[in-house]
């Protein structure tokens, strides 16, 4: 079944989440598998073609399709967390460092969250508290880098 216009249209509402800043420099962005059909030939593959591969990894239907097109060592890599795939990881956790002092840190905790793993945690959940005031505690979960 084609994908309608509207609400209810995850391309659409994919394309209307992109953050509009490249626009503001000259650039157009371009996000090929939201192409309607693209989308519309995705739904139609079996579930069990869409599970993980024999390592675990996602995807495993496109990287297959990728093989002998790209070097096996990146096709199969495994997923990273954004923080070490794009350099940031050290760069928060200093930054954590400096806004969470090493004194009794793991003692710290903020009302209606879980007690903080770690010091970065503990500074997300404070920034959580103090800028979202108000917000139902649950929308916030756990961070996955602790």
């Amino acid at each position: 079944m084609p994908i309608q216009d509207g609400a209810a249209d995850p391309v659409l509402n994919e394309a209307r989440r992109r953050p509009p800043g490249h626009v503001s420099h000259g650039l157009e962005a371009r996000v090929p598998f939201l192409d309607r059909d693209l989308v519309n030939l995705a739904g139609r593959i079996p579930i069990e073609w869409r599970l993980p591969g024999e390592l675990g990894q996602e995807k495993a239907l496109l990287r297959e399709a990728f093989t002998g097109w790209l070097p096996e060592d990146l096709l199969w890599r495994t997923k990273e967390q954004f923080g070490d795939g794009s350099g940031t990881a050290d760069v928060m956790t200093e930054r954590a460092a400096h806004l969470v002092p090493e004194d009794d840190w793991a003692d710290e905790r903020v009302a209606g969250l879980p007690a903080p793993r770690t010091r970065e945690e503990l500074a997300y959940q404070r920034m959580f508290a103090t800028r979202l005031a108000g917000v139902n505690s649950h929308v916030l979960g756990r961070f996955a880098t602790a």
